[in-house]
């Protein structure tokens, strides 16, 4: 099933589920127009999708990665780290990826929590807004 057949609630859900995360942090209403639209408009492809939203993040970050795709499977090359089965549903990032030593920053509930790493790239956004970019690059 293509993500455009979905039932239109599915996208209103997610919607709600980021208004109500991070409607209190300081950055939402500033980056909330920029973000929405990802949760309004209909991907035939998830693919799409992640394309799309990580171009917009990643200007709204102020960070320029080179990306490119490959046409077929390849094995990693000597030397180089394959990242292609880090995120897991059952397993923490922290246990997957190389030891990263992630820079704490202002999270809205870490008086309740604690810092909690490993959460997605809006969450940093949200939280520290065009100061993002400099957790990044201490982490």
């Amino acid at each position: 099933m293509c993500i455009r057949d979905r039932p239109r609630r599915v996208e209103a859900f997610a919607w709600n589920a980021i208004a109500s995360a991070y409607g209190s942090s300081p950055f939402f209403e500033y980056y909330q127009d920029d973000i929405r639209p990802f949760f309004e408009k209909r991907y035939e492809f998830l693919l799409d999708f992640n394309e799309e939203i990580r171009r917009t993040v990643c200007n709204l970050i102020g960070i320029e990665p080179h990306i490119e795709y490959s046409s077929s499977y390849s094995e990693p090359a000597p030397g180089e780290t394959d990242l292609r089965d880090v995120i897991h549903p059952k397993r923490r990032k922290a246990e997957t990826i190389l030891p990263v030593q992630l820079k704490p920053y202002y999270q809205v509930f870490s008086e309740k929590y604690g810092f909690q790493p490993d959460l997605s790239i809006i969450d940093l956004l949200m939280n520290m807004g065009p100061e993002s970019i400099l957790i990044l690059q201490n982490t």
